[in-house]
């Protein structure tokens, strides 16, 4: 695994490809699928000991884009711009590009920042001079609906797999070899009474991260030195990888997305969608872009970084449908590298793509998750509730009529014997 190379023989995975020119080759190119990385964010979750960046500290809110994670999707709207001007019209078309995000407002406002750079607007689009913004629609549905975009979404397969992973040997090697700094780790967050747990190892780079990026305002807690906030980088960085290190995982965690990038392209192919659409963007976080990256067996040298962003794009090419998986792996760099993809050699045509990748993509995802068995369970629930609620209403309806008829007969009896009464013989 790619996490243990790492650790044990300090090699540095990088991605490997040839830096792009700034603009693709329109002359090829027929459809482009983007899934970026939000842009810089406020920390999702603190240290209980660093009350010096407390949440009172980040007037935004925890987990919200900032001011720098606007201008940084800015920059990467101008990117796209720059490659794929000619291929997409100057002024915004609903019918060339559609933008889906995910149900968060860091990566709803990041689409929204990036698409200002993708299509500045030209006066005759401006409600208002003085505002050189206009509305462009983001897409997006709800988080427990979103298999493609949420990783969190349920998958009881998905998760009791991911706890195997992070419950092997090999990880648990990693953790004892790792022993002495998780301990210190956890002495100085308060976040664990013993190590932390390589799988938690987010937890303490998120807030470090968002400090270090914000470190004109905020300041590093006393204990993390440069050595430390290193050491603690790269924890975390070999940990996130084993999000998706088994053959299980990706099929359930990265198939989604992959299947409808696949999908996507083979219905261009196949003429079943709208020829004039040319541009489906993702607007998501860390683990969509590591997820389709990993989907085509590519593993970059660190977890995606703030607006980082993998293209898929197609090109017919001598009468061939050619896929070409291309990445922009740093933060402050615009240079896009094309990766090779290991299980389809270039040219990777969409015929041989789909037969190498065909174990990613779920035939069925909900029974493969295990949520029919779920599913069935409550319905059996909720079958039997219903069976005893209609069952007691039909008792209590009984009931009253039954009542009601002894009443009936009752009054009957009394009225006769009342009449022969007053009978005079």
């Amino acid at each position: 695994m790619v996490a243990w190379l790492v650790a044990f023989l300090g090699l540095a995975v990088s991605v490997a490809g040839d830096v792009l020119s700034a603009t693709s080759d329109l002359s090829t190119l027929r459809y482009v699928q983007a899934v970026w990385r939000h842009g810089d964010r406020t920390p999702s979750t603190l240290i209980p000991t660093d009350t010096d960046n407390g949440i009172d500290s980040w007037p935004e809110g925890l987990g919200e884009l900032t001011v720098k994670g606007e201008g940084q999707q800015y920059e990467l709207g101008k990117l796209l711009r720059q490659r794929y001007d000619g291929f997409l019209d100057k002024k915004y078309s609903p019918f060339q590009i559609y933008v889906r995000s995910s149900d968060y407002n860091r990566t709803l406002a990041s689409a929204q920042a990036n698409l200002i750079g993708l299509f500045p607007p030209e006066d005759s689009e401006l409600f208002n001079k003085q505002l050189r913004w206009r509305p462009i629609p983001v897409h997006t549905i709800p988080k427990n609906e979103d298999r493609e975009l949420f990783d969190r979404i349920t998958c009881p397969h998905a998760d009791t797999e991911e706890d195997s992973v992070y419950g092997s040997a090999e990880v648990k090697i990693l953790e004892d070899h790792n022993a002495d700094f998780l301990q210190f780790l956890a002495e100085k967050t308060g976040l664990y009474d013993k190590q932390v747990p390589l799988r938690n190892m987010w937890k303490i780079f998120d807030p470090l991260m968002a400090e270090w990026s914000h470190r004109d305002e905020h300041k590093l807690p006393e204990w993390v030195n440069e050595t430390v906030r290193n050491e603690i980088w790269r924890l975390y960085d070999m940990s996130s990888f084993y999000l998706y290190d088994s053959p299980l995982l990706r099929r359930l965690r990265c198939g989604p997305l992959f299947s409808a990038i696949v999908g996507r392209m083979d219905d261009v192919v196949n003429g079943r969608r709208d020829q004039r659409e040319k541009f489906y963007a993702y607007s998501a976080h860390d683990t969509a872009v590591a997820a389709l990256l990993s989907a085509f067996d590519v593993t970059p040298g660190v977890f995606p970084e703030y607006a980082t962003m993998a293209l898929v794009e197609l090109h017919r090419i001598n009468d061939t449908d050619v896929v070409k998986l291309l990445y922009k792996n740093h933060t402050h760099s615009n240079d896009v590298y094309e990766l090779d993809i290991p299980s389809c050699p270039g040219p990777c045509t969409l015929d041989r793509l789909k037969q190498a990748t065909s174990n990613i993509i779920p035939r069925n995802w909900e029974e493969e998750c295990g949520l029919y068995q779920k599913n069935e369970k409550e319905n059996i629930l909720i079958y039997a509730a219903v069976a005893i609620t209609i069952f007691i209403v039909l008792v209590i309806i009984a009931f009253v009529q039954l009542m009601y008829h002894r009443r009936l007969q009752q009054e009957n009896k009394t009225k006769y014997a009342l009449l022969n009464e007053d009978i005079d013989f």
